[in-house]
């Protein structure tokens, strides 16, 4: 019986070492297969092939033409150390693409058309060493994106189209600052730290340097206009956000309906010190990037 038994365990492992033989040898359309190093390289593509190797390490889909994933498009891949997606045309990430990629080092996703990342997209990434997400237009990150990634030492973020005046960048903002060593910039053949690299859209400020204290004075959410009147006084008030940041100096017309053409004020914001109010009184000194300006009839 334990001849028997024997045999037949035998007979399974030659033959499930033969499938896995075959499996390498019928590589997918467009794909280059080395069953060797366990790695699938394609070219050509636009889409992702459903009979790619489950039990691939390496995967590399970079600069083919995909401008969408399924999100079941890498399920099975357990033993996938490495995914390159860089240099395609793909707009978004499907919640969950990567959760069952358990045993990825590195990813790739840079150069492409990214605008936003899903919440949870890299959780179950806890091996993730290095990640690629510059030049994409991503304007923010979720809340929390990067927290489940303790294993990471290089990210690169630069390239993008980070929006300071969003209260939505503060998370990216602080996450850099507390990361700094792993943001990092590709030059001279490798990677070296530059998380001043990370600028706001349209400007060279840094987005690690914006901080809800500098640039938020009321507080997140800002207003973008705020009226008020007074029986003293008739007063207008208008609140501008941190886009005003990105021409300096800048010249703001108020005009209160109230008051005739000849009495229209101008109000000239300065940048390098403290905002103040040109011609008008100064109303206060009010904390870089947030701007209010009132008008008052003479």
């Amino acid at each position: 019986m334990e001849r028997w038994f024997s045999r037949i365990t035998m007979f399974w492992m030659l033959f499930l070492g033969e499938v896995q033989s075959q499996d390498w040898t019928k590589c997918s359309t467009g794909c280059t297969c080395d069953g060797n190093k366990m790695s699938v390289t394609c070219n050509g593509l636009k889409n992702v092939p459903n009979d790619i190797q489950k039990d691939a390490k390496k995967l590399d889909l970079k600069y083919n033409s995909l401008s969408k994933l399924s999100p079941t498009a890498f399920h099975g891949m357990k033993e996938l150390t490495y995914l390159g997606l860089e240099g395609n045309k793909l707009q978004a990430l499907p919640a969950g693409v990567f959760d069952q990629l358990v045993e990825l080092d590195r990813v790739q996703l840079g150069g492409n058309q990214l605008k936003f990342l899903p919440s949870g997209i890299f959780d179950k990434l806890t091996k993730l060493t290095y990640l690629t997400l510059s030049t994409n237009q991503l304007r923010s990150v979720p809340q929390g994106v990067f927290d489940s990634l303790s294993s990471l030492s290089t990210i690169s973020l630069e390239a993008n189209d980070w929006d300071c005046a969003s209260c939505d960048i503060l998370y990216l903002s602080q996450w850099i600052r507390v990361n700094s060593e792993k943001v990092k910039y590709y030059a001279s053949g490798r990677y070296q730290p530059d998380p001043d690299g990370v600028t706001c859209q349209g400007t060279m400020e840094s987005v690690n340097k914006i901080t809800k204290e500098n640039t938020f004075q009321a507080g997140c959410p800002t207003t973008t206009q705020q009226m008020a009147t007074s029986p003293a006084s008739t007063t207008t008030t208008e609140t501008m956000t941190v886009r005003e940041k990105q021409t300096k100096p800048r010249m703001k017309i108020f005009q209160e309906e109230l008051f005739s053409k000849a009495s229209i004020f101008f109000c000239q914001v300065i940048f390098t010190q403290h905002v103040s109010l040109v011609v008008i009184h100064i109303l206060a000194e009010i904390p870089l990037l947030h701007i209010v300006c009132v008008v008052r009839k003479p």
